[in-house]
């Protein structure tokens, strides 16, 4: 995708990421991947940051990461990954597990550049 890799980590919390992610899309960042907080734990509050933050919820995103990696394991069905849309800015919140991370990047790779141009006002294909 030609994408500048970089990473951040911030505190627990909806606040923290709902204001980060405004931020990253008023700076005009096209695509963010979030790693963690898509559990069914008590921190695990990366579904609700999304959802407050006024985006747009892209529900097929985040079902083909469960339906494609209940291939490597049953436990994707406890998992509240999220794909949404923040103006022109993709967001996708994938589990906290590197391995699971990096699984549903690969799930996900045939589809990016298409939905990130999508989100970003490109024509249809």
């Amino acid at each position: 995708l030609g994408a500048q890799v970089g990473h951040e980590l911030l505190p627990d919390g909806v606040e923290p990421l709902r204001s980060r992610l405004l931020e990253l899309a008023d700076a005009g960042m096209r695509l963010c991947i979030c790693t963690g907080g898509t559990g069914l734990g008590p921190r695990d509050c990366t579904p609700e940051a999304l959802l407050q933050s006024g985006a747009v919820e892209v529900e097929g995103i985040a079902e083909m990461f469960r339906s494609e990696s209940r291939h490597y394991t049953t436990l994707v069905w406890l998992s509240r990954a999220r794909a949404v849309r923040i103006g022109r800015m993709l967001v996708i919140a994938l589990p906290g597990s590197p391995r699971a991370a990096r699984q549903g990047m690969e799930i996900l790779a045939p589809i990016l550049a298409h939905a990130v141009g999508m989100a970003d006002g490109a024509a249809q294909a």
